[in-house]
């Protein structure tokens, strides 16, 4: 009976790790995304503006970037689009957010004024980041 539990056993640990990985969701890869553009930001010029990305939205869809400056609408564009001293990562937050496959991103600064691009189909009235 000890031989069959064990041999049982054994199957169940093969199994288990020879079994395929799922691949994360596109959820899952613009939340990381979000991530990873902070931490650009956190390495850039504009380092002290404290810029930080999230992923938002109800399907994670939206790059929601906040910053603790009050931005007006040449500054939100020049991030945006990554002009001059402002392109806090290579192509603009425009490219950023098209390679990653957001549908759109929403700028907001410590006013909580919100500024944005893209397709955001209403949610730009609540933008609360995922999880």
């Amino acid at each position: 009976m000890d031989i069959f539990r064990s041999f049982g056993f054994a199957a169940c640990l093969i199994a288990a790790t020879c079994a395929p990985r799922q691949q994360p969701s596109a959820r899952e890869h613009r939340i990381a995304a979000a991530s990873q553009f902070t931490k650009h930001c956190a390495a850039s010029r504009l380092a002290k503006w404290n810029i930080r990305g999230a992923a938002a939205g109800v399907d994670c869809g939206i790059l929601l970037v906040d910053t603790s400056m009050v931005l007006d609408d040449s500054l939100t564009e020049a991030i945006h689009y990554g002009t001059g001293v402002y392109g806090v990562v290579e192509g603009g937050v425009r490219r950023f957010t098209r390679e990653r496959e957001f549908r759109g991103v929403a700028y907001r600064d410590r006013t909580g004024h919100v500024r944005t691009f893209g397709n955001l189909q209403g949610d730009a009235e609540d933008l609360q980041p995922c999880r």
